[in-house]
């Protein structure tokens, strides 16, 4: 009987630990940073995809971390980027992209919905497909920050 016993209880320690082990990655994956971007984390965004850092391809300015400021670039002859900066784990949102003429699109970004945040300073990039009514060049991408004034009227040339 102790044979059986000392095996049973083994077993059941065996059983609590993988059960513990289980819980823990359930606790790492809620608590790890999430990437940016609409999809499987309903964000919200509207951008075609979010790259963290600089896309391949990007061919604008380089973004300067300690003014915070936007910057605009072409990624392909499609498709543009707009270049945020802030927590890597709380990147702002892109909510609309409006076109305003065949020059000119307004793009407003919301407060990630990410929670906690890093207190971290990170660029991150937006890729939008330029829709097909806006045919001219220079594009002039008006970007509104929520909560930050004033808005940044942006040339891609």
């Amino acid at each position: 009987m102790r044979t059986s016993d000392r095996g049973g209880r083994r077993r059941a320690t065996r059983v609590a630990a993988a059960g513990l082990a289980i819980a823990g990655l359930f606790v790492l994956a809620g608590c790890a940073p999430r990437s940016p971007g609409g999809g499987p984390f309903g964000d919200g965004s509207q951008a075609e995809r979010v790259v963290r850092g600089m896309p391949e391809g990007w061919t604008g300015p380089d973004p300067d971390l300690l003014d915070g400021e936007p910057v605009v670039g072409w990624v392909s002859d499609t498709e543009f980027g707009v270049v945020t900066m802030g927590s890597s784990s709380c990147p702002a949102v892109a909510r609309e992209l409006e076109v305003l003429g065949a020059r000119e699109v307004q793009i407003e970004f919301g407060q990630s919905p990410n929670d906690p945040c890093t207190a971290d300073m990170a660029a991150t990039t937006h890729v939008f497909e330029l829709p097909p009514t806006v045919d001219g060049r220079p594009v002039t991408v008006i970007v509104k920050l929520d909560g930050f004034e004033p808005e940044f009227a942006l040339e891609l040339e």
